[in-house]
């Protein structure tokens, strides 16, 4: 979360696979009474940690390039008696992390800013789509307590995503505040287990025309109305870290299912991760 390493080039690879459902939910222009999706997405990181940075710090930077695999994705339409399905693999949205990091004692803290770029393809016709098309800045606060003589850690990131407007269906989906908690007992230097977990929240109403519309619909075919479409989720799960020693260096091997525990208009489902890490 905020502890980091020697100065340097790094890099990681994450391949995620997450399986999930919801019940009515608008993708594009259409409105869905209900959809089920499969994702397999591979995000190669090229990170860069500086031995200096602002009021005594250190600056790091992150490049996350997301390819999506293979997307497979059906859903019910709201007013008619038939489903849609497809799939589809491509870029997604790319992304850039700025930060600054202090250290004090066993304390590591960091402040920064992600800023997602509407990269992936889209279509507001089409089911399943690559990216949001529309720009988000998630501003962030992390924390790492981590003592190396008895090996527990705590960690934990806050975010507050801003978004934009999607220029195709004139839809605003509403800010959005995250947690995520990591709670781990290191056994060496090399091997560790933990508990990951998050919480999410959405702080302000989705709007626009098409929200209107399914908040119209909907209580015609028996379904609640979205209202503002407030997004609200939990989840926890485990994680197993691991270094390896290869070709004269560390490598990092991380894995972590992660469940959620409740939803309010989002997908729910299970999320399962296989990282890899080194340093240049």
């Amino acid at each position: 979360m905020a502890l980091l390493g020697a100065p340097g080039w790094y890099m990681r690879n994450d391949l995620s696979f997450a399986s999930s459902d919801i019940n009515a939910v608008i993708i594009g222009d259409t409105v869905y009474a209900a959809a089920e999706q499969d994702v397999w997405v591979n995000t190669i990181k090229g990170i860069y940690l500086a031995a200096g940075g602002l009021l005594g710090g250190r600056f790091g930077a992150a490049l996350s390039v997301p390819v999506v695999l293979d997307a497979s994705l059906s859903a019910d339409l709201a007013l008619r008696q038939m489903s849609k399905d497809g799939s589809k693999t491509g870029l997604a949205d790319i992304n850039v992390t700025a930060f600054n990091n202090w250290t004090t004692g066993n304390f590591h803290f960091s402040a920064g800013m992600t800023l997602f770029a509407p990269t992936g393809a889209y279509d507001e016709t089409r089911l399943i789509n690559l990216g949001r098309n529309y720009w988000t800045f998630d501003f962030m606060l992390a924390s790492t307590f981590l003592d190396p003589k008895r090996g527990h850690e705590l960690s934990y990131t806050l975010g507050y995503m801003v978004n934009t407007e999607n220029p195709d269906t004139d839809y605003r989906s509403g800010d959005e505040l995250h947690l995520d908690v990591h709670i781990a007992q290191h056994f060496s230097s090399r091997f560790a287990v933990g508990l990951d977990g998050y919480c999410y929240r959405q702080t302000t109403d989705d709007s626009g025309p098409l929200l209107d519309y399914a908040n119209t619909v909907l209580p015609m075919i028996g379904a609640k109305p979205l209202d503002g479409n407030r997004g609200e989720a939990y989840g926890i799960g485990p994680v197993i870290k691991y270094t390896a020693q290869a070709w004269s260096r560390d490598i990092s091997l991380i894995a972590k299912w992660l469940h959620d525990l409740d939803t309010e208009h989002r997908f729910e489902g299970d999320t399962v991760m296989f990282s890899v890490a080194l340093k240049f």
